[in-house]
């Protein structure tokens, strides 16, 4: 993988305490970020140029791109695995195409890319009333994840989204998505995670200080709840910060050296645990644009997380006590490299597994993008960098 390593340009910086001011656009990506990916697919400087290609080539990045909008009532629909389905799947796709066709247009400077954007925003943000069913916490923080990241690039990028529209955007998120997801939830992790993606998001979007600490703060009693790590936990994971009677590690009774990095759903799927893995993942990258270095906090534990679960979706040998001797791999194999670029090219720590997972099943997808929840082109962002103050 030397051409993503090669591709990393050292920044000196030292963290400071945090500003009373946001960075912006600041949720995934930073404007240091886009001048650097336009740079590098500028120069056909790979794996940029060959992600740029493929997410141009896929549906949402398509100029033709067709939105589909909330369902007619404006209350999407969704319970558990998308069953019903009343707008779900159109959210998730719409988001997406939001979020890809506002990078498109940083990197290509083509306006069409820009007001395709701004159409699928403007959709949701003067229509979307309401989220129902068993998983609307759930979609309604895949949506938060992906909406805020658009609406920031397109805000702060000279786009021309009209004023009244920000604000109806603003008010919809507000309204609509934060209610359902501010407060976590006591389900498996990948859930709560989810919903403090969405949360972060939409701090930062809406200049909530208050708001972005209270995501920080579930963020760090989360993820050691999420990941075990035998030097911190013991022979004990660390306790849920809320759960209900139905959140369990699956099965997984046995806690020792051997397991450092298997995530609480781990014997559940592989699949979720890359949710869980990329929502964390990012949080943390919005988190350092705007000052706060949750990589460094949770350096081992992510590192660990990282290596284990890499490890077994590269199908190696599985510990003699992990899940009764099976796992089910996944097939999303979209995500890990911003925390790669992030524990192993910024703080130095060796992750083998996950760069032969990365180079092997990452680099190699077609189209890296999951159902449409989180995971969408990871491999076109760039790696994380710190906003000189």
């Amino acid at each position: 993988m030397k051409i993503v390593l090669a591709a990393i340009i050292p920044l000196l910086f030292t963290l400071s305490s945090l500003a009373q001011t946001f960075q912006h656009p600041g949720v995934l990506v930073s404007q240091p970020q886009l001048d650097f990916l336009k740079s590098q697919v500028a120069a056909k400087a790979n794996p940029y140029y060959q992600e740029f290609q493929l997410a141009k080539a896929s549906p949402y990045g398509a100029l033709d791109y067709h939105l589909q909008g909330p369902p007619h009532d404006n209350i999407i629909d969704c319970g558990s695995h998308s069953n019903p389905n009343h707008g779900c799947k159109e959210e998730d796709s719409d988001a997406s195409a939001a979020y890809l066709q506002s990078v498109l247009w940083i990197i290509t400077g083509d306006h069409r890319y820009a007001q395709n954007a701004i159409n699928i925003l403007n959709a949701y943000g003067h229509n979307l009333k309401g989220y129902t069913n068993s998983n609307a916490p759930l979609q309604a923080a895949w949506g938060a994840s992906k909406w805020a990241r658009a609406a920031e690039i397109i805000r702060y990028t000279n786009a021309g989204w009209k004023s009244e529209d920000i604000e109806a955007f603003s008010n919809m998120l507000t309204t609509v998505s934060l209610p359902l997801i501010q407060n976590g939830s006591g389900a498996n992790g990948n859930w709560e995670l989810s919903m403090i993606e969405g949360t972060i998001g939409i701090a930062v979007f809406t200049d909530n200080r208050a708001l972005f600490d209270h995501a920080v703060t579930m963020w760090r009693e989360r993820v050691p709840a999420y990941f075990y790590y035998q030097p911190f936990d013991g022979d004990h994971p660390h306790p849920f910060p809320r759960a209900n009677d139905k959140t369990t590690w699956n099965g997984q009774t046995v806690f020792n050296a051997t397991l450092n990095g298997v995530s609480q759903e781990t014997c559940r799927d592989l699949g979720h645990t890359e949710y869980g893995i990329a929502a964390t993942i990012n949080i943390a990258a919005t988190a350092y644009i705007q000052g706060i270095d949750l990589f460094s906090a949770e350096k081992l534990r992510l590192a660990a997380a990282l290596e284990f679960n890499s490890s077994l979706e590269l199908s190696n040998p599985l510990p003699a006590s992990l899940c009764d001797g099976a796992v089910h791999l996944s097939k999303v194999h979209a995500t890990y490299i911003l925390g790669y670029y992030a524990l192993h090219n910024r703080l130095g720590v060796p992750l083998p597994h996950t760069l032969d997972f990365i180079t092997r099943n990452v680099l190699t997808n077609p189209l890296p993008v999951d159902s449409g929840h989180v995971q969408i082109f990871e491999p076109l962002v760039p790696p994380p960098l710190p906003v000189t103050k």
